[in-house]
């Protein structure tokens, strides 16, 4: 499981980062991780060991709920025929933050082609679930349009390993057939700029 405190600990690093011009992201790497896996392309492999540049998104995650305030849930499959942007945040991680203005374009640009941001938030600063009275409140400073839930720590390391990347904030997008098309790691302009050009061509697919 991701140690928030370590998670915490980096965040203090990307601040440091953050002086210095350059984007990262809030993680349990150890560095300021801004590359996604080269071309964004997930690296998986079907069950029976072929090799596909665009699996079907893992089962678990799939089916994993994301919680409403109020206490009900959905899941990605409930979404199948639109294309998703599944970007895991929290409130305490400023490079989340930076990036989220695009996501807000992005939700603006495309809402009317069957496309949706989802903001799978990981937690607290002490690894418990976010309270939904501050994400709402941090919804209204941000101007956030897009859906705002919650995800349990077994489903937050599962992003973790699918993505080969320990930290916020990580995009993964599902295309309407529920297939990855893209990872995106950190919130770096090359990243930001790779993601866009992914979601303005899956939403003309």
């Amino acid at each position: 499981m991701i140690k928030r405190e370590v998670l915490k600990a980096f965040a203090f690093f990307t601040l440091a980062v953050f002086g210095a011009g350059s984007l990262a992201s809030c993680g349990a790497s150890g560095s300021a991780d801004t590359a996604a896996n080269g071309d964004n392309k997930p690296n998986m492999t079907w069950p029976d060991g072929a090799k596909s540049d665009y699996p079907m998104l893992a089962s678990s995650l799939a089916k994993a709920p994301m919680e409403i305030e109020g206490g009900s849930s959905f899941t990605v499959e409930d979404r199948k025929g639109k294309v998703l942007l599944l970007n895991l945040w929290a409130i305490w991680c400023q490079p989340c933050r930076v990036e989220m203005p695009e996501l807000v374009k992005l939700q603006d640009e495309y809402r009317d082609k069957g496309f949706q941001v989802v903001g799978l938030n990981v937690g607290n600063d002490d690894m418990q679930p976010e309270d939904f009275g501050k994400m709402k409140e941090f919804a209204g400073t941000m101007s956030l349009n897009y859906e705002l839930v919650r995800i349990s720590n077994e489903t937050t390391d599962e992003y973790a390993r699918v993505a080969k990347f320990a930290g916020v904030p990580l995009s993964v997008v599902v295309d309407r057939e529920g297939r990855m098309r893209g990872v995106f790691k950190g919130a770096s302009p090359t990243e930001i700029k790779k993601m866009k050009e992914t979601v303005a061509t899956l939403v003309s697919e």
